[in-house]
C-alpha cells in the first residue's frame, strides 16, 4: 500500500475516533448520576432541550447563506468519502510481473521473497526485506538490508548487485528494474533477557 495512503487512512481513523470519543464522553458525563457531581461551569445540555429549536432554525433559514451551505456541505462530504473509498480500491501497482520469454507472469510477492532469500544468503547480510511494486512498463525493487556488525557495505552491495538483483533483472527483461537499496547495521551488543 502507498505510504501516503496509509498515513491519510490512519489520520482519518484517529480523528474520527477522537471525535467519537469526545462526543461519547461528553454525553456520558452530562447525563445521569455523573452530571450531578460535575462543577457548575461544566457545559451540558439543559433538561428537555434540543440542539436546534424551531425558532433558531427559522432564524437560520432567514439568512441567504443557509441553504447553499446545507446543500453543499453534505454533498462535498459525500464526494470526499466517495473519492476516499475509490482510492482504497485502486491497487498500488500490478500484482503480476511479466517474465522474459514466453507470455508468462509471476506474482510480485513471490519474486520479492525469492530476492530476499538470495540477499539473506549473501555473506555479511543478517536480514533482507524486498518489495516489488510494479508499474505498467517498469518495476522498482525496494530493498532493505540489515548487515552484520563486521560487514563492509561496499562488498556486500557489490555481491548483491551481481547476484540476486541481476537475477531479478534477467527474469524481468526486457522490462527494466530500478532498485533502491537501504542499508542498516545490526548492533554488536548482545541482547539481555530477563
Amino acid at each position: 500500500m502507498n505510504p501516503l495512503r496509509t498515513t491519510v487512512n490512519r489520520t482519518l481513523l484517529a480523528l474520527t475516533g477522537a471525535a467519537l470519543l469526545a462526543g461519547g464522553g461528553w454525553l456520558v458525563l452530562t447525563a445521569g448520576p455523573v452530571a450531578e457531581r460535575l462543577p457548575g461551569w461544566w457545559p451540558g445540555p439543559g433538561a428537555g432541550t434540543v440542539l436546534l429549536d424551531r425558532a433558531g432554525l427559522a432564524d437560520l433559514r432567514g439568512h441567504g447563506w443557509w441553504t447553499p451551505v446545507v446543500v453543499a456541505g453534505p454533498a462535498s462530504a459525500l464526494l470526499l468519502c466517495l473519492a476516499w473509498f475509490l482510492a482504497q480500491s485502486r491497487p498500488g501497482g500490478r500484482r503480476r510481473l511479466p517474465l522474459a520469454g514466453p507470455p508468462l507472469t509471476l506474482r510480485s510477492r513471490a519474486l520479492a521473497d525469492a530476492v530476499a532469500r538470495r540477499a539473506e544468503a549473501t555473506p555479511g547480510v543478517a536480514r533482507a526485506h524486498v518489495r516489488l511494486p510494479a508499474g505498467p512498463k517498469r518495476s522498482r525493487a525496494r530493498v532493505r538490508l540489515l548487515l552484520e556488525p563486521d560487514a563492509a557495505p561496499g562488498p556486500v552491495l557489490e555481491r548483491l548487485t551481481h547476484g540476486a538483483l541481476d537475477e531479478a533483472r534477467r527474469s524481468l527483461a526486457p522490462h527494466p528494474l530500478d532498485t533502491d537499496v537501504r542499508v542498516g547495521v545490526r548492533s554488536g551488543r548482545e541482547r539481555r533477557t530477563r
